[in-house]
């Protein structure tokens, strides 16, 4: 006999998983066909490195570890974790070279006046200390004669999935950046806008719900 609570709660988070990777997809096709299309040398750069690196890379860096994830239901833990990781890396770096492109050819300082430009930036910084952090929690056996293996888990999940929810913030003020508002059209910004929310709602369910586990051990220490 099937469980039908079981089997509904299943097929609910299949659907779900299905509707964020294609509301993503769409963010990613309508935010790198623009660059493309009026191709504007390094700054065309600057978007495309930037969005392959946070949405594709990195949700699916983050989408890896649900029970109910296809990833999930054909490999090993080790094998997610590395999986997680070059992913991981990949996205930081896309992500970081798209910013240094901007920096080094936009005025001194000018790209730090502006939300986007500020957020972005700390989602960088936060991708690089949670690559070290996810270090640090690969190798933390060595490393349990000063801290709990849990706590460097806990502090790459946290640093990890900070640092992806301010890039998506720094994306979805992007939309509404002079170039974007000059190529697009109010309504296409929009959906765009509500389609990166909705995928980062649940895309963020996973390491939600292992940030509360990690921390229950921790409490039940």
């Amino acid at each position: 006999m099937y469980d039908l609570g079981s089997v509904t709660k299943n097929v609910s988070r299949f659907l779900l998983n299905w509707l964020t990777r294609n509301l993503l997809a769409g963010v990613v096709v309508y935010s790198c066909f623009l660059p493309i299309k009026y191709y504007n040398y390094w700054f065309s750069w600057h978007v495309i490195l930037c969005t392959l690196g946070m949405i594709p890379l990195m949700t699916e860096a983050l989408m890896l570890f649900p029970s109910d994830e296809l990833w999930t239901t054909q490999t090993t833990r080790r094998q997610r974790y590395w999986i997680h990781g070059c992913l991981f890396l990949l996205g930081t770096i896309l992500v970081s070279a798209g910013n240094i492109d901007t920096f080094y050819f936009l005025e001194d300082g000018y790209h730090l006046y502006t939300i986007h430009g500020i957020t972005g930036l700390i989602s960088m910084i936060l991708f690089i200390l949670s690559i070290f952090l996810g270090l640090m929690a690969t190798y933390s056996q060595y490393l349990k004669h000063y801290l709990r293996p849990v706590w460097f888990k806990l502090a790459h999940n946290f640093v990890g999935l900070l640092g992806y929810v301010v890039g998506v913030v720094s994306l979805c003020y992007a939309y509404y950046t002079d170039w974007f508002v000059f190529y697009t059209s109010k309504e296409s910004r929009l959906i765009a806008l509500i389609a990166t929310i909705l995928g980062t709602l649940w895309t963020i369910n996973g390491s939600l719900m292992s940030a509360y586990s990690q921390i229950r051990a921790l409490l039940n220490y």
